[in-house]
């Protein structure tokens, strides 16, 4: 089984960033530790860029990708950071930003950048959790499925209780063709997939040791339709709406995610075994968002998007993609 560990994502580190195993708290049973970190500036570049994938077996198109990665790559900030912005573009048409973490004026920040050239500004990470960004270009549906989305982890500014093992995972749907924009208003994909291919782990399952606290980031891209997320044999002990310690729920069973939405996932599987991930919503399901959890004791390497590499230095640049 190839290694499939995620990289890294594409930003240069801003100061007093801690691993993405600290994320979250368990707010309601006080768990938060002593000390806080303090905010800083960091600066993430995107490029706009058409490249090859593979989507399932014998299927293989060109997609609409942010750093030549599908989904784009996983932007780890913290809460109160400042982000100083870049969007290339190095494809063959216009294409934009849209961040759900930031409050900055659509008119101003989220237009449009011509091909060959780029756009810039600032915004401020003001609440932790986990976020949704796309492309924003006429028809957004479109752009966002052929490709042009991914996940920003906002890390509370207070660290908090570590997991033991730590994913992202991000659900979209996939269509006929690239240019067959009334199937896509139609909302009926083709395949509709974790971490941009179908049926990805299955093949090679995310891993976990029997009482390992495992956290779930998922985030649905949509464009349309809703995922019900679910594991099989598990109840999750602990959700957080949109990632937000806040925001907390006990002992759910199913969780449903809007297209542009996102939770955390927390949970505990004692027992060796095999336990499936899926959206309940089935016909997706069985189009291809479809996954296994492989809980058992064995050393095993850990896969696609797992928990990030420790922090570098300030000035060294991540760039990072799941293997396809």
């Amino acid at each position: 089984m190839s290694d499939t560990r995620f990289r890294g994502p594409s930003f240069r580190q801003g100061q007093g960033l801690s691993s993405v195993t600290s994320l979250l708290a368990w707010s309601a049973v006080g768990l938060f530790c002593a000390q806080t970190s303090d905010a800083g500036e960091v600066a993430v570049q995107l490029r706009a860029s058409v490249t090859k994938i593979e989507v399932a077996k014998d299927d293989q198109r060109e997609a609409w990708t942010f750093n030549d990665t599908f989904p784009g790559p996983v932007i780890r900030i913290k809460e109160g950071d400042v982000v100083d912005f870049t969007l290339k573009n190095e494809a063959d048409r216009v294409h934009s930003i849209d961040f759900h973490a930031a409050k900055t004026p659509w008119n101003l920040h989220f237009q449009g950048v011509p091909t060959g050239s780029e756009s810039s500004f600032r915004w401020k990470a003001d609440y932790p959790g986990e976020f949704y960004y796309h492309c924003g270009t006429d028809p957004m549906i479109q752009h966002i499925a052929n490709g042009m989305f991914g996940a920003v982890i906002v890390e509370p500014r207070t660290p908090v209780v570590k997991a033991d093992r730590e994913y992202v995972i991000v659900q979209s749907e996939i269509y006929p063709t690239p240019h067959d924009v009334d199937t896509m208003m139609a909302g009926k994909p083709k395949l509709v997939v974790f971490n941009g291919r179908a049926n990805k782990y299955l093949d090679e399952p995310l891993r976990a040791k029997p009482g390992e606290l495992i956290r779930l980031h998922v985030v649905n891209a949509g464009p349309n339709h809703f995922s019900a997320f679910h594991v099989i044999g598990a109840v999750f002990d602990r959700v957080y709406a949109s990632g937000n310690p806040k925001n907390i729920e006990h002992g759910i069973q199913t969780y449903t995610l809007p297209p542009g939405g996102g939770a955390t996932f927390d949970l505990v599987l004692p027992e060796e075994g095999m336990y499936p991930m899926v959206t309940h919503s089935l016909q997706d399901a069985l189009t291809g968002a479809l996954g296994l959890i492989h809980v058992s004791n064995e050393e095993t390497s850990k896969t696609s998007f797992e928990a990030l590499p420790p922090p570098q230095d300030r000035d060294v640049a991540w760039t990072g993609a799941a293997d396809r």
